[in-house]
């Protein structure tokens, strides 16, 4: 039945959660561990709708619908391939009454979407800006992990349009960019209100940062313990462990 979903050049992958199955290229861009940790990050407190903003493949929508089956939620992508990927995702594991997947670019959606509804926007978004880093040649890598369609701002300003009164922007970023994330979250009327960083080892710095910006009045920064990945080599820490059930 499932070779009916799949296509020339891609695979069927088991996320080991809820039985849950995601439709990845076999050459393109493939979720991380990144996407795991910013679905779990996610307050979903007196959450009814969830955007999540370059939803890639729809990996973030499928972990959140596993985590709250109350929710309804919109994945949007600009790449018309991935796009299809993750509709036809949410098809093959039968959650398209609860998620929606929209082909459409960050930066028109004043023009596609009505303000002010969801309570909260979720993103991976590209780490790298123009000049930063070494652009893979795949297409589909590039853009989503260089800043070549939309950059931090435009995402932001595109966020606080969706976004609910009290609404929350969850993101997973370079940590190395945190101070220009809250300089720019404040320029859209949202101050950090979570913030934790994401070690690979204990004794290596972080490199990534987990953030929560919410709109409204504002917040004081709860600074969270950080999070570790790995207790040793190839082997997840208790926490990860606990998310996938192993501990």
């Amino acid at each position: 039945m499932h070779a009916n979903w799949i296509r020339v050049g891609e695979t069927l992958d088991d996320l080991i959660l809820g039985g849950l199955r995601i439709i990845q290229p076999v050459k393109g861009y493939r979720f991380s561990i990144d996407a795991v940790l910013l679905a779990h990050f996610a307050d979903l407190h007196g959450v009814k709708k969830v955007i999540d903003l370059g939803t890639g493949n729809g990996v973030i929508p499928l972990l959140l619908s596993l985590r709250d089956p109350g929710i309804n939620i919109l994945g949007i992508e600009l790449q018309p391939a991935m796009a299809d990927r993750a509709d036809r995702s949410v098809q093959l594991n039968n959650l398209q009454h609860r998620i929606d997947i929209l082909q459409a670019d960050i930066r028109e959606l004043k023009e596609k979407l009505p303000g002010g509804s969801a309570e909260l926007v979720l993103s991976n978004p590209p780490f790298w800006k123009l000049g930063e880093g070494h652009v893979n040649r795949n297409q589909e890598e590039s853009i989503a992990r260089h800043e070549l369609e939309i950059t931090l701002e435009e995402l932001v300003e595109g966020a606080v349009h969706l976004m609910a009164s009290q609404g929350a922007l969850a993101l997973i970023h370079r940590v190395d960019r945190l101070n220009e994330i809250a300089d720019v979250c404040g320029r859209y009327g949202l101050s950090l209100s979570r913030v934790r960083k994401v070690q690979s080892y204990t004794d290596r710095p972080a490199k990534h940062v987990l953030v929560e910006a919410r709109l409204g009045r504002r917040q004081e920064t709860a600074w969270m313990r950080p999070l570790i990945i790995y207790s040793e080599l190839n082997r997840y820490g208790d926490e990860l462990r606990q998310l996938y059930g192993e501990a």
